[in-house]
């Protein structure tokens, strides 16, 4: 998977269910709070609203996870059929990706950083 700001850098699926987690922990939070205020209007007898809070308290929180978790199910699906086309594609059009070198191969690149200036061969 590659990540939304920087598309080479990769993205790993347990990042996104990690992620996925801890917005559902926040939600369900925010449902430990409604439920919370609820029992408060329970206890002054206000029962129609205290009947409202507690199906906000559930139903928004809930539909907002599982539409994160279906936004990330998708997410993942896309990018594993995207590598897999383009693997296809190269397998297809004989294309090998050579990696990129780590260090250039170079003259100046294969001598130590601290051998001092280079001076022209005495003869």
């Amino acid at each position: 998977m590659r990540g939304l700001w920087d598309n080479e850098q990769p993205v790993s699926p347990n990042l996104l269910r990690s992620a996925l987690a801890l917005a559902g922990g926040f939600l369900a939070l925010c449902s430990a709070v409604a439920l919370f205020l609820a029992v408060g209007s329970i206890l002054r007898q206000f029962y129609l609203i205290a009947a409202f809070q507690v199906a906000l308290g559930i139903a928004v929180p809930f539909s907002l996870w599982v539409a994160l978790r279906m936004l990330a199910d998708v997410l993942v699906v896309l990018n594993r059929s995207h590598d897999r086309l383009a693997g296809i594609e190269d397998a297809l059009t004989a294309r090998v990706v050579a990696p990129r070198p780590v260090h250039p191969n170079t003259p100046a690149a294969e001598r130590a950083s601290d051998d001092g200036p280079a001076y022209p061969a005495e003869d």
